[in-house]
Formats: structure tokens, sequence, C-alpha cells
């Protein structure tokens, strides 16, 4: 049975309840409600050949839909998945890049504070040795 079919179907149910054939009264109550009808479900027999093949076909209809659009989507997160391996590696060059800045500076840093501790250790010699000019300076002139 079609959509439209059983939407028919439920249309002329509604008409035959509204009639009074299935109209029933709550004791308690005194509304009217509507009685339930069975609804017989198609057995397997009922449906002939050619249908049990259409039905098969659109099944396999949909199956193959999904499966492309499955394949379509396993794709696109292999291109990201790409994507993303290239962008982490350029982040690891990087990184490495920059490690091996900052351990150049570090080697500068290094030999830059070893050059000031020289050149501190030269002031104080050279400040002992302009205060001992200074002292005989001072002395020379007194004699």
């Amino acid at each position: 049975m079609s959509e439209r079919e059983d939407v028919f179907g439920i249309i002329d149910e509604t008409r035959n309840a509204i009639r009074g054939n299935n109209l029933i009264p709550l004791k308690k109550t005194g509304k009217i409600i509507k009685k339930k009808k069975t609804v017989k479900k198609k057995k397997e027999s009922d449906f002939s050949i050619p249908q049990k093949k259409g039905l098969l076909s659109n099944a396999i209809a949909d199956i193959n839909k999904e499966i492309a659009n499955i394949g379509i989507q396993k794709k696109n997160l292999n291109m990201q998945i790409s994507s993303a391996d290239k962008g982490l590696e350029l982040s690891r060059e990087e990184e490495k890049k920059l490690q091996e800045k900052i351990a150049k500076l570090m080697e500068k840093e290094a030999s830059l504070k070893e050059k000031k501790k020289k050149i501190s250790f030269e002031g104080e010699r050279l400040s002992d040795k302009l205060s001992k000019i200074q002292k005989v300076k001072s002395e020379l002139s007194d004699i």
C-alpha cells in the first residue's frame, strides 16, 4: 500500500467514526470516544513476486546510495586527515628550527657571559692599577 492509499484509508475510517458507527459513550464522564480498530498486518504471502522485487530493488538502491554517501564522507575525512598530517609535519619542522635557534642563542649567551666576566675582571684589575698609580702619584707629590 502506498502512503496515499494509507491516508485515504484513515480519512474513510474517520468519516465512518463521525457517522456514529464506532462511537462508544464513557460511563463515568459521559464523553464519547472512538472505538479502536485492529489493523491487519500484511503477511509475506500477501505480496506478489513483482512487488517483492520492487521492494528489494528499492532497498538495494537505498543501500547503494548510503554506501556512496559513506564513501564521500570517507574521502572527505581522509583529505582532512592528510591536511592535518601536513600541518603537523610543518609545525614539527618549525619547532625543530626554533629549538636550533634557541640552542644557538644559548651558546651566544654563554659566550657573552664569559666575555662580561673577563671584562669585569679586567675592569677590577685596571681599577686596582689606577688606585696604585694614584697612590704613587700622591706620594710623589708629597715629596
